[in-house]
């Protein structure tokens, strides 16, 4: 009678026994718990001449441009983890009781550890103090298992891009395949590109570390394909610090199964920094092509990219802004061979039907005749051309504050928006342009509008760092709308 009770406690007691052993195993294990990281680390080792480990070493990692600190104390091993440092060069320093300090300048990139070892030597006369310069990353990344690459700031602002799209330059990267006319994969056009031979849409686009996923085309929200493969939003380039390429990536990141896309934008400094720019082409200066022969009106082709940026200080050490904008305004004549009726067909099929019908009424079909147009050769062959139009405004605007060496605070705002202009679209499909001048407003995402507010607050415990993120990302296009609000929390 009691045995079905005495079986539920001696089940009840046997699985408590399970939990809590389980749990004693993960107390005693180091904790290293590994989030979606979207900075870069320090990690390494802190020994004697002799190769004995230091424990209890001091280590300051103090960022050159803004003067970002971080401090700890070695582990009983010598070793040493600085987590979630913001890229760029940095002054890492290690002091231990008797031994002379060491100085090395480390190169920090987003999404890899830098390894940076120190031997401490006895003091010996007057030599307290060593200073090693070197920031070059090694050839062989030895301290993660994953395949990718980062491309540093210098490329990104040195390397010549046709339409300034970043992404032409993750074919840098192994893996990755982007077409010679810069199309690539199923959606056809700027900022396209295939990993692994996944598809363009199976890609996962972050932003500092926040959702950068347009959630309809699930493409980049901001640095978005358009119509006929034209850009609908930009990321500005003078905006991007650097960005990291995973295509075989750790678990944290999930959603898709191409690769992750990791981009982190430019803060103010304890300098100011300002750039502007102006790109310019013109048909004026161009040949013409074999569709535009000589003795036709030269189609037209105009695009004027242009901005700048401009960040620094609001207080020494402490709070920095920065801000970039990048617009685009491009008219392009597109030429097509139309399929018309002559006007002598059009007269005949009028007389026809009024010889069938007196009482026909032809104004309908006379509307919808005027939208195309008018054909007086013998040909139903008749070459033509259109003007296309896109126009862009982009920008994005950052604030950083540390508010002491184990709290900080950023906000940062990010707009794309275009206005597309395709008449005679391109070859059909989603998302394509009408088929009539007078319709080419219709097409689903002729307009675009991408927000993007992001709010990250970093708190640090020793080699233990939490990192709190909301996100929240409006979507716009025309005949739909998106809105999407995200809160995460990390521990590195």
């Amino acid at each position: 009678m009691h045995a079905p009770k005495v079986w539920l406690e001696q089940m009840f007691i046997k699985y408590t026994v399970v939990v809590a052993l389980a749990l004693a195993a993960l107390a005693c294990m180091p904790l290293q718990i590994h989030a979606q990281s979207f900075r870069g680390s320090i990690r390494g080792q802190i020994v004697d001449a002799s190769g004995a480990a230091i424990p209890g070493a001091t280590i300051t990692a103090k960022n050159v441009a803004t003067g970002d600190t971080r401090t700890l104390q070695s582990d009983a091993d010598g070793g040493y983890v600085i987590p979630e440092l913001e890229a760029g060069t940095y002054a890492v320093t290690a002091a231990a009781k008797d031994l002379v300090s060491v100085e090395q300048n480390a190169l920090v990139v987003v999404g890899l550890e830098t390894v940076l070892n120190f031997t401490l030597g006895k003091v010996t006369g007057s030599s307290q103090r060593v200073t090693v310069n070197v920031e070059a990353l090694p050839l062989l990344e030895t301290t993660q298992d994953v395949l990718g690459g980062t491309v540093e700031q210098t490329l990104v602002a040195e390397l010549p891009l046709n339409g300034r799209d970043f992404g032409k330059l993750v074919a840098l990267v192994p893996g990755v395949v982007v077409e010679g006319s810069g199309v690539a994969g199923t959606e056809k056009g700027f900022g396209q590109f295939n990993i692994n031979g996944q598809r363009d849409r199976s890609n996962n686009y972050t932003l500092d570390g926040t959702d950068n996923n347009d959630p309809w085309f699930n493409n980049s929200a901001l640095n978005q394909v358009g119509i006929t493969g034209a850009p609908a939003t930009l990321l500005p380039i003078d905006a991007i610090q650097e960005f990291n390429l995973q295509n075989q990536f750790p678990a944290e990141y999930g959603r898709n199964t191409g690769g992750v896309v990791n981009i982190i934008t430019k803060s103010g400094t304890n300098d100011y920094h300002g750039s502007a720019f102006e790109y310019a082409r013109n048909s004026f200066w161009d040949a013409r092509n074999f569709f535009d022969p000589v003795g036709t009106p030269h189609t037209q082709f105009i695009n004027n990219q242009f901005g700048g940026s401009f960040g620094g200080p609001i207080f020494h050490d402490k709070t920095f802004f920065f801000g970039a904008y990048e617009g685009q305004r491009e008219r392009v004549g597109s030429d097509f061979n139309f399929t018309l009726p002559t006007t002598t067909e059009i007269n005949n099929a009028r007389t026809f039907a009024l010889s069938q019908n007196p009482a026909i009424n032809t104004a309908p079909l006379d509307a919808i005749l005027s939208y195309f147009p008018t054909n007086n050769t013998s040909s139903n062959t008749v070459p033509g051309s259109v003007k296309d139009s896109n126009d862009l405004d982009n920008f994005i605007l950052k604030l950083d504050h540390r508010f002491n060496e184990i709290n900080s605070f950023a906000v940062r705002y990010a707009f794309g928006q275009s206005n597309q202009e395709f008449p005679l679209g391109s070859l059909g499909g989603f998302g394509s342009g009408s088929r009539l001048p007078g319709f080419s407003k219709l097409p689903l995402g002729s307009q675009r509008h991408s927000h993007q507010r992001t709010a990250l607050r970093l708190h640090s415990f020793s080699q233990l760092l939490h990192v709190a993120r909301r996100s929240e990302s409006h979507f716009w296009s025309s005949g739909f709308r998106h809105w999407a609000d995200r809160l995460a929390g990390d521990r590195f």
